[in-house]
């Protein structure tokens, strides 16, 4: 886990979000990786869930989201330009209706025909490369039969034909990241992790 404590640092010494400052790690890593196995190194998009519950339904179970696509900066040579990218990219998706929009296809896709409902995640599947989601968790450490849970994870799940979905959790002053990956695409996952922790390292160390 990434202590939240350093995480906070950079967000007051960058003035980005933590989402921002999370998102231009994975990017910088995702770029590492490229570069590390000869690989052109291009810039490609992340379908990215968008909680769209009000405050008032925060208690109910169920999904309420919808996507936007994020195009990461892979391409971008140096972590200061692609946090500012970043943090461009994600104030025009906050702006625009296509989470909104989004929610009503996904919607409408539950009352149609199975064969519409392919064709739609086929569709989906080919605007992106990756799924990335950031979800909070608790801030504050939670009880299982009164033992204290040290850590929590999840993986992203992936439809259609994408291959690659990264998570970011949050819980008790600490940032998981976990990442899931097809084999036949990235057999090697780990080596992906280590290339986030060395984004951490830089960033923390130019700030």
């Amino acid at each position: 886990p990434l202590p939240m404590s350093e995480i906070r640092a950079m967000r007051k010494a960058t003035g980005a979000t933590v989402n921002d400052l999370m998102t231009a790690i994975v990017t910088g890593g995702l770029r590492r990786y490229l570069e590390s196995h000869g690989e052109e190194v291009v810039d490609f998009r992340a379908a990215v869930p968008v909680n769209l519950r009000g405050p008032n339904e925060m208690g109910g179970l169920g999904n309420k989201f919808g996507l936007v696509f994020l195009d990461l900066p892979v391409g971008t040579v140096g972590m200061a330009r692609r946090l500012m990218l970043v943090r461009h990219r994600m104030e025009s998706l906050k702006e625009s209706q296509e989470a909104p929009v989004s929610l009503d296809i996904l919607a409408a896709m539950g009352f149609s025909a199975q064969a519409i409902q392919n064709q739609v995640v086929k569709l989906i599947g080919a605007k992106a490369t990756t799924v990335l989601t950031n979800v909070p968790g608790p801030p504050i450490p939670l009880y299982l039969a009164g033992q204290p849970i040290e850590g929590l994870m999840f993986w992203v799940p992936q439809s259609g034909r994408l291959g690659l979905g990264i998570s970011i959790l949050s819980y008790a002053n600490n940032i998981y990241l976990g990442l899931a990956s097809d084999a036949g695409l990235i057999p090697d996952p780990d080596a992906i992790m280590l290339g986030f922790y060395a984004e951490y390292d830089e960033l923390l160390g130019l700030v």
